[in-house]
């Protein structure tokens, strides 16, 4: 995941605890994506809630090398802060969990919506302080699922992928993709699965909305999104107006905001 809507979340379930950790190691693993390890820490107290679930990266404030939190940070805090103390970050998905070896891997997007998370990135190195704030999670379906509609672009594949991972390979699950052409799709596959990949345009409107209305969908599907904020409130729209599709089956979340202008 990468830029969230809120950039000073508020907290809600009383579970969401603040995690501090280090960087174990950096890894490029196919355009856009740096692989960033965190190992050790309050990490070993860490437990998994759903395969979609999101923690928010708190780093030192730019130009800083040391955390300004620590363990018992709330997002009650922060606004009381002096603006060269506030941490910055972004939310991201866990793409996996090794609690073995009390370890975390997050796939960072580096083109265009990672914001002072990728600037911090270009220099970060293995033992730098961070902070993970979390879990949460938006991937929910009713237990009586089976057909899933999974949207996005390059920031929703870590969670697709997760997602995917975890579900049963008799399960029909479609995948709504728009990708800049130059982006690695690794995903998991399976005999029910079906993948569209859409090539961004250099130019012009997202091709997710004419794909999804394109799709066939019923009321039987959950359908998960991620990615821009306000195309994402659009497809929700569309699922929850025009297919009439029950709140509990659509969850589409903003990632990230286009810049104005």
């Amino acid at each position: 995941m990468s830029n969230a809507q809120d950039e000073s979340p508020v907290d809600a379930p009383l579970s969401i605890k603040t995690f501090i950790t280090q960087v174990a190691r950096i890894e490029h693993i196919g355009h856009p994506f740096t692989r960033v390890t965190f190992q050790a820490g309050d990490l070993v107290h860490f437990r998994p809630i759903g395969p979609d679930q999101f923690l928010y990266l708190l780093l030192p404030p730019a130009g800083r090398n040391t955390l300004t939190i620590d363990a018992t940070f709330e997002w009650s805090q922060y606004q009381t802060m002096p603006e060269s103390e506030r941490p910055i970050g972004a939310y991201y998905t866990v793409r996996h969990h090794r609690p073995d070896l009390a370890e975390i891997d997050i796939d960072i997007v580096q083109h265009g919506h990672e914001g002072q998370v990728g600037t911090w990135l270009k220099q970060a190195s293995p033992g730098d302080p961070v902070a993970l704030r979390g879990p949460r999670m938006a991937f929910d379906p009713p237990l009586e699922t089976k057909r899933l509609l999974l949207i996005g672009d390059e920031t929703a594949l870590p969670a697709i992928g997760a997602i995917l991972e975890t579900r049963s390979t008799a399960e029909r699950v479609d995948v709504i993709i728009e990708l800049d052409r130059a982006t690695v799709l690794a995903l998991p596959h399976f005999e029910r699965l079906r993948i569209r990949r859409l090539d961004r345009a250099t130019e012009g409107r997202s091709k997710l909305p004419a794909a999804v209305r394109a799709h066939l969908t019923d009321r039987d599907t959950y359908a998960w999104g991620a990615g821009e904020s306000e195309l994402m409130q659009e497809l929700r729209r569309y699922l929850r107006t025009c297919i009439g599709m029950p709140a509990n089956q659509v969850s589409m979340v903003g990632y990230w905001r286009r810049e104005a202008g």
